[in-house]
């Protein structure tokens, strides 16, 4: 191969890949109340999405357990509806989520 087309290739996708990414989402939040995990797992969610998506908590479905809170979100654009839910530990860290029936447009999930 070409050294130049290479090079130049190189750039193309190093240049790609740079805009399609986003900074690193810090999953340690505020310690506290379930009104506190539930708007951290919200900020990591939108984090998450294209910026048209609107996310909703479930305040009737979100619960505490001894352990963890378990907060659960629906989630909207213009085309479709999903669901997430996020788990978060007594220390205000993100420790599993998750998000069906939604696909996102971009290189993040499908």
């Amino acid at each position: 191969m070409n050294p130049v087309r290479f090079l130049v290739l190189t750039l193309i996708y190093g240049f790609l890949a740079a805009c399609d990414s986003k900074e690193p989402y810090n999953l340690q939040g505020k310690a506290g109340d379930i009104g506190d995990s539930m708007e951290h797992c919200r900020a990591f969610l939108k984090h998450l999405l294209p910026s048209d998506a609107y996310v909703y908590i479930d305040s009737a479905s979100s619960r505490e357990t001894v352990e963890y809170f378990d907060i659960f979100l629906d989630i909207q654009d213009n085309e479709q509806e999903g669901h997430a839910q996020c788990r978060v530990n007594k220390r205000g860290l993100i420790t599993h989520h998750s998000i069906r029936d939604f696909r996102q447009k971009r290189r993040s999930f499908q």
